[in-house]
């Protein structure tokens, strides 16, 4: 795996430490009653000593059959990522900050009487490497 998928997944670890009501699977779209987060976009900077910061954006989406607990979800979810004061690290990276960019909003209802709502994150970290 890449250091983004790494990144990616120590994201999906911290958030399931605030005992969503499911599983946060990797993908831009949900399944029914889930949760899901994806990479959108990023940004590499390289310093003289070949560090390098990354600010990388995930979509951040949830839904539910219960309008109330795909909001409520979601927005726990970001207030619990934001409030953190100590993040992860591994071999490859460490993970510096996470914000909130696009607060939680409704998305739209499916066919199937599924609420969606979206959102997005900005996640800060630095590569470690030789």
């Amino acid at each position: 795996m890449s250091v983004y998928d790494d990144v990616l997944n120590a994201v999906i670890d911290l958030a399931e430490q605030a005992k969503p009501y499911s599983d946060i699977l990797i993908g831009p779209m949900p399944p029914d009653n889930g949760i899901s987060i994806a990479w959108s976009s990023g940004n590499l900077n390289t310093f003289l000593d070949k560090r390098a910061a990354v600010r990388m954006t995930a979509v951040f989406n949830c839904k539910h059959e219960d309008q109330q607990t795909a909001s409520d979800t979601l927005g726990r979810l970001h207030t619990y990522l934001n409030m953190r004061k100590n993040y992860p690290s591994a071999d490859n990276f460490q993970i510096t900050n996470i914000e909130t960019i696009g607060a939680p909003v409704y998305l739209g209802r499916e066919e199937n009487n599924q609420w969606l709502y979206g959102s997005s994150l900005e996640v800060k970290f630095f590569l470690k490497g030789e």
